[in-house]
């Protein structure tokens, strides 16, 4: 029987290269992206002092290597946009009276707003931040006599309690409804050939995107039930609220789920049994578990790691889930992430259609 089953898999070489290709690539990338040391924070900048005091706190920031700072805007309401968007994470607003000279008595404060969606990155930012102040106020205390106190004044955006479920509830309603929803139609055009019945499909005059959207339609619809089901729980047991638009997140899950079903479409015309579309499946859901931003940053991960990300279509996923869910952004400002998982749609149903052809072999 053993002898048996090594005829077996030499004969199915491409079920032995998976297999053993998997944990090799997984672990390549998973050492080199993993890491929960949270740098590469993205910042924007309100100087209203535009002096050489806040710029030296600013070059004190940068140096940490915690932030990078991608825009210098002119007013606070440009900041909180900027948070709402997704565009940064954090901002540093500087007064315009921040300066060394100050009377007696007065303090310089530095605002720092925070998206408290990720605990773990709001903690650090603001830790960070506050550690940068205290240590200019100690080296002008070490030099002046009378010198004015530099301080941080911080506010938390978004999920002031710092609730660990506010960040990854929405995330597992992206993942809940990709996980099994990849899983099946991996397995439909798979277990048509496996059960003698692809013959039947290849001679029936739909043509291949009617095949493939048909294929698509009843497991939308259970999609949808799912959906419906894991946005009670979210609301209603973990109580996390949507902030944003609910019709607008309906239509982006909708969004999704077609998204999920379509890469698995593209992965049953991919394989060639059951056992190649459950590997070929975990070598794509395991990847966007751990590169999407579900659990680590993605702005840590290393700069070869991090076009990866990019390709994954959970990426952007949850960027728009949390996004609407947690900071209350509109369809506007995600419009590039809505934009992406559109085009992912479009490219994963076209290329599952000319991937099959209506012939054996």
């Amino acid at each position: 029987m053993a002898l048996k089953e090594f005829r077996q898999l030499r004969r199915d070489r491409l079920t032995v290269l998976i297999a053993i290709m998997i944990p090799v690539i997984q672990l390549t990338i998973f050492g080199y992206a993993i890491s929960t040391e949270v740098k590469n924070v993205s910042a924007v900048v309100v100087d209203q002092s535009q002096s050489e005091t806040s710029r030296r706190l600013l070059s004190a920031l940068d140096n940490t290597g915690v932030f990078i700072f991608k825009y210098y805007l002119l007013s606070y309401g440009q900041a909180y946009d900027a948070l709402q968007g997704g565009k940064a994470k954090a901002a540093i607003i500087i007064p315009p009276r921040f300066s060394e000279h100050l009377p007696p008595g007065e303090s310089a404060s530095v605002q720092v707003l925070v998206d408290g969606s990720d605990s773990t990155v709001a903690n650090y930012v603001l830790n960070t931040v506050s550690g940068a102040v205290a240590a200019m106020a100690q080296e002008h205390a070490a030099s002046i006599t009378m010198q004015p106190r530099f301080v941080a004044g911080t506010r938390v955006l978004f999920n002031p309690d710092l609730k660990s479920s506010t960040y990854f509830v929405p995330a597992l309603v992206v993942l809940i409804l990709h996980l099994p929803l990849i899983l099946l139609t991996s397995l439909s055009l798979v277990r048509e050939r496996a059960e003698g019945t692809l013959e039947q499909l290849i001679v029936t005059p739909i043509g291949r995107l009617g095949l493939m959207l048909g294929k698509l339609v009843p497991f939308f619809w259970l999609g949808v039930a799912e959906g419906v089901g894991i946005l009670l729980v979210m609301v209603y047991i973990f109580q996390v609220p949507i902030r944003g638009s609910l019709p607008v997140l309906i239509v982006m899950l909708l969004l999704w789920i077609l998204a999920s079903l379509a890469l698995g479409l593209l992965v049953s015309t991919v394989a060639r049994t059951q056992l190649q579309a459950v590997l070929m499946t975990i070598l794509i859901v395991i990847p966007s578990i751990l590169l999407s931003g579900f659990i680590f940053p993605r702005e840590s991960m290393p700069a070869v790691i991090y076009p990866i990300t990019l390709v994954l279509p959970m990426t952007y996923s949850l960027n728009i889930v949390r996004g609407m869910v947690i900071r209350g952004a509109g369809a506007f400002a995600l419009a590039g992430d809505i934009a992406v998982l559109v085009g992912f749609c479009i490219v994963l149903i076209l290329g599952a259609t000319f991937r099959f052809q209506k012939r054996l072999g």
